[in-house]
């Protein structure tokens, strides 16, 4: 089931910090103590996030970036989004 708003923006919970380090994204989960790693695409889509775009433009820039048809990337970013979500790693904003 879709439950992102494709017109949603969200950000980097502040009880979270997001960095890159060579290509993967890096979050580090204050209140869990946990650290959470994500793939480059992954981190593409967490610093499109910080640029408050939203999902639908989010995905945009995937296809542009990666050459993927949009029912994927949507696909995609919906899954990551989803799971960062749930994870505490990102917010609603």
């Amino acid at each position: 089931m879709n439950t992102i708003d494709p017109n949603q923006h969200y950000r980097v919970d502040p009880h979270a910090r997001f960095r890159v380090l060579d290509g993967e994204g890096i979050f580090v989960l204050q209140k869990a103590g946990e650290v959470l790693v994500v793939n480059p695409v992954g981190a593409f889509i967490v610093e499109q996030l910080g640029a408050r775009l939203t999902i639908d433009e989010v995905v945009t820039a995937i296809t542009e970036r990666y050459a993927i048809d949009r029912a994927r990337a949507r696909a995609d970013a919906d899954s990551l989004i989803e799971a960062l979500l749930e994870a505490g790693a990102i917010e609603a904003s």
